[in-house]
């Protein structure tokens, strides 16, 4: 392992997680649209032909409105956008701290101190984003190359990603759907 990886890593992990929260708000935003979109709909469905998805039509419009409710205050109160530029200052700072060792005009006996103030500037990647760079750009490495159980773990999370939007996007359809006898 060469004397500046740990710099490295981290400067490329945290660039995956500025990437990771930007998609995060892209569908939180797309999601809010979405469900407005379908709670409007359904009201406006539901003005002109009453009872159109069952005797319960009342309800899955009402659930729908309190779900779109939740869904924007929990978006609220993630802030993506925020803490992506965060993590985007911060590995910028990574990168110029980086380059600066590697040249020599910072000194190698200050890392450290410098080291341990860029990473407490912000929030820490997660190990989802450390395996995502890793095995995306494996090509590239030098070190820390990607284990098997890695990419188990990476097929896992990315599945589960994938399929947790899935469901989010049709769950206000899915209110229309399920009739409860």
């Amino acid at each position: 392992m060469h004397k500046f990886d740990d710099i490295w890593f981290t400067f490329k992990a945290r660039i995956a997680a500025e990437l990771r929260l930007k998609n995060n708000d892209l569908h939180s935003q797309i999601l809010l649209v979405w469900y407005a979109i379908v709670s409007s709909t359904a009201n406006i469905v539901a003005l002109r032909y009453g009872k159109f998805a069952g005797p319960d039509t009342d309800i899955y419009t009402a659930v729908l409105s309190v779900a779109l409710l939740a869904i924007s205050m929990l978006v609220s109160s993630r802030d993506y956008r925020g803490r992506a530029l965060q993590l985007r200052t911060n590995h910028i700072a990574l990168k110029l701290f980086y380059d600066e060792l590697q040249a020599g005009t910072i000194s190698a006996v200050d890392k450290p101190k410098i080291y341990s103030r860029l990473l407490s500037e912000c929030e820490n990647h997660s190990s989802y984003d450390d395996r995502y760079f890793r095995i995306f750009n494996r090509a590239g490495l030098e070190g820390r190359f990607p284990t098997k159980l890695d990419w188990f773990f990476m097929l896992i999370m990315c599945g589960g990603r994938i399929s947790g939007v899935l469901i989010l996007y049709l769950l206000p359809l899915s209110v229309f759907w399920i009739r409860i006898d």
